[in-house]
């Protein structure tokens, strides 16, 4: 945080890994009315890794509890996992609403 405030992560975030870096935003973030997606996120480059983060909440924040393949744009393959950093036991598969697959 800008003025040094810290916080534990609660709740959903989107992330994508390029070159071994993690960015992430709260999956609900926007700009004016449109939300922050993970092309935003990836500054509209290639990403090695996308997904959700799903963490705890209330007296157990900042417990990552599972990462999943979820994005809207990028569709990472199976082999592409060990990129996203995370620990392999946590992850679940996303469900997504389109046919169209990508694979990066």
């Amino acid at each position: 945080m800008p003025n040094q405030e810290s916080r534990t992560a609660s709740g959903v975030y989107n992330f994508v890994t390029q070159e071994g870096v993690v960015f992430i935003r709260k999956a609900n973030a926007k700009v004016g009315d449109s939300l922050i997606g993970h092309v935003d996120l990836a500054m509209g480059r290639d990403v090695d890794y996308a997904g959700r983060l799903y963490f705890s909440g209330r007296t157990n924040r900042g417990i990552l509890r599972k990462w999943t393949n979820e994005s809207g744009h990028y569709r990472p393959s199976t082999i592409a996992r060990e990129n996203a950093g995370l620990t392999e036991s946590l992850f679940q598969s996303g469900h997504f609403k389109s046919l169209v697959s990508i694979e990066i």
